[in-house]
């Protein structure tokens, strides 16, 4: 078809021409996942070849990452109609803003400048490479608003009006893209800066019509059958087994499976293998070293099938009858414990809170461990109970690691949690608990430091979940009837029940309004201090907008109204629910009383309780 130009073009190329998008092409479908996915894969693929010994120019003899295609049609008014591939387009665009965005908030002076592959100004307005909605530019607006901390930038993008489910994976996807940068990108980002925008390649097919575009559109989609990983490890399995009706049979389970996590994404199938190879029987990752081969972690992310076929008797699957019994009744029980995991992923179960608690701080590597908690021969009641504990200990883990300053990304967890997986495996419930509570106390000793965990500008969702958790606690503890809950606490779709942190201290150290000093010895004790989690509490965020930065004794009233963390500053509240009482007698350790007038002794106190309430969630089973 002489009319079909197909050109490999690198993302700088790419991004020089403006794209259109068809009704069809305007909704950006992409979970959080698949988006990391994208930024992993090219992270991956740039440490491959990075060297922090190379110039600069070396980078355009590095191995280059394929994005895959697109199909666009003639420039009309300046645009070319983008008829396929809007989500891989948008999700670099994605990658391009954050870059962009990390470049200037660190002053990297000699990075590639990015602003010009975004978009540009036109008549005061930036016109975006690609046409978004209304609600999408200001987001990006919000967003790339460098007069602001990222932060209140994020926040502000966060309070966009009229968004739809597209632009709430945007921004959730902006929100994380941080804490998926790998460390070593992190050092070399001007290289990766490079890398992106010089190696990064797709092939653009370009069509002289839209309608010719459709064409090729429908041709390249609905020609020949594609087999993906999922297929050929279907083959790799039911060609072993040859008897006919054990392979009919095999076949119709293997159907069912792959039908029941589909209905949880269209790509769960293949997520669920790879967590279940790894989880059960890899026993390698790539080293740190540059040149390292990949091990079986690696590979397995790659091409689980490949690896599959190499490690079959690893696997234990010798014969006919091992790969039956593998296809008919092994996969259908993991398969059934993952999506018990995956649903309690998505909504509180009662029993295993944790595993919800540990996906809402987007663990990636959660179905991984508890997955290779399992055995096969396992009960329900013994993997559910594994799965319960190991959860339970992840929790503490991830909590500690937030309180003494660490961060739980991507990169840092990657080769924690394997190790975790690999320690879980081969145990029964004993011997699993006895581990956990070995353990137990290598974390828990974090605990007593919440009492220095501080408010900054980078932390807030750590905050928020450790604050979210203790008000939880003791709603469920004073068995209150108006609980918030914490899916309610910690959502953040900026809706009128979304909850931002609280300062119970004003902004500035104003001594003429305060009849004493309050404690504090000047203005830099006031503002350390004020940033305390002592100091803290949660707060509806109408309510937090409304106080604005009002002194405690005025803000005290709005608080009796509120939830549990400012309502037990209040004297009314001990007044009113006699539990409280009985509960607080039963454990004096949590020495909750109400405030009058916030002075600095009470941020130690305040502290203290937060600290006594959190030994008790995260107790040891």
């Amino acid at each position: 078809m002489a009319y079909v130009n197909p050109s490999t073009q690198s993302i700088k190329t790419c991004f020089q021409s403006h794209y259109s998008l068809p009704y069809f092409q305007r909704e950006y479908k992409w979970e959080t996942r698949h988006f990391a996915e994208l930024l992993n894969d090219i992270q991956n693929t740039f440490i491959l070849c990075f060297d922090p010994t190379h110039g600069r120019q070396e980078v355009a003899n590095y191995l280059p990452y394929f994005l895959g295609s697109i199909i666009t049609s003639k420039e009309s008014d300046g645009k070319k109609p983008l008829i396929d591939g809007q989500q891989r387009l948008t999700s670099t665009f994605l990658i391009l803003a954050y870059l962009e965005r990390y470049r200037k908030d660190n002053d990297i002076k000699d990075a590639a400048d990015l602003s010009t592959l975004l978009g540009n100004l036109s008549y005061g307005k930036m016109d975006y490479s690609i046409e978004f909605s209304e609600s999408r530019k200001l987001i990006f607006n919000a967003y790339l608003d460098n007069s602001k901390a990222l932060v209140d930038a994020m926040q502000d993008a966060e309070d966009v009006a009229d968004i739809d489910d597209g632009d709430k994976k945007i921004i959730e996807a902006l929100r994380t893209t941080d804490s998926l940068l790998d460390d070593t990108v992190r050092d070399g980002i001007a290289y990766f800066i490079d890398y992106v925008k010089e190696r990064v390649l797709l092939i653009d097919i370009s069509v002289e019509s839209e309608s010719e575009a459709h064409r090729v559109f429908v041709t390249m989609n609905d020609r020949g059958l594609r087999l993906g990983p999922i297929d050929l490890l279907k083959g790799l399995i039911l060609s072993e087994i040859k008897v006919a009706a054990d392979s009919h049979s095999c076949h119709e389970a293997w159907v069912e499976v792959i039908r029941k996590l589909r209905t949880i994404d269209p790509e769960e199938d293949s997520l669920f293998f790879r967590n279940l190879f790894r989880a059960q029987w890899a026993n390698t990752m790539r080293g740190k070293t540059k040149g390292d081969p990949a091990g079986d972690f690696d590979i397995i992310g790659d091409s689980y099938h490949r690896w599959f076929e190499d490690n079959t008797q690893a696997l234990g699957l010798n014969n006919a009858d091992d790969y039956a019994r593998f296809a008919k009744d092994d996969i259908t029980k993991f398969s059934e414990i993952y999506i018990f995991i995956k649903n309690a992923e998505s909504e509180l179960k009662v029993g295993h809170e944790c595993i919800y608690y540990n996906a809402s701080r987007r663990f990636s590597f959660q179905a991984m461990i508890l997955m290779a908690a399992i055995s096969i021969n396992d009960t329900t009641t013994q993997w559910q109970n594994k799965i319960r504990i190991a959860s339970q200990f992840i929790d503490l883990v991830l909590t500690s690691r937030t309180i003494d300053g660490k961060a739980n990304n991507y990169d840092n967890l990657k080769e924690i949690s394997f190790n975790l997986a690999k320690d879980f495996r081969k145990k029964d419930y004993p011997q699993l608990l006895q581990y956990i509570q070995t353990e137990w106390p290598k974390y828990f000793s974090s605990i007593p430091r919440l009492d220095q965990f501080r408010y900054t500008k980078t932390d807030r969702s750590d905050i928020l979940y450790i604050l979210a958790r203790i008000a939880c606690h003791l709603e469920d503890a004073f068995s209150l009837t108006n609980k918030v809950g914490f899916t309610t606490f910690w959502q953040r779709d900026r809706g009128y029940k979304t909850f931002d942190i609280e300062h119970l201290l004003k902004d500035s150290f104003d001594t003429t309004a305060l009849p004493t000093n309050h404690g504090f010895t000047d203005a830099k004790d006031y503002a350390d201090s004020r940033n305390l989690l002592g100091a803290l509490i949660l707060l509806s965020r109408s309510r937090n907008r409304s106080l604005q930065d009002d002194p405690y004794t005025k803000k005290l009233h709005a608080y009796s109204s509120e939830n549990i963390l400012s309502q037990s500053l209040c004297d009314g509240f001990y007044q009113s629910n006699p539990t409280v009482t009985t509960y607080l007698k039963a454990n004096p350790q949590i020495c909750l009383v109400s405030i009058t007038d916030f002075e600095k002794a009470d941020i130690g106190k305040r502290a203290a309780v937060y600290i006594a309430v959190a030994q008790q969630i995260w107790k040891m089973p």
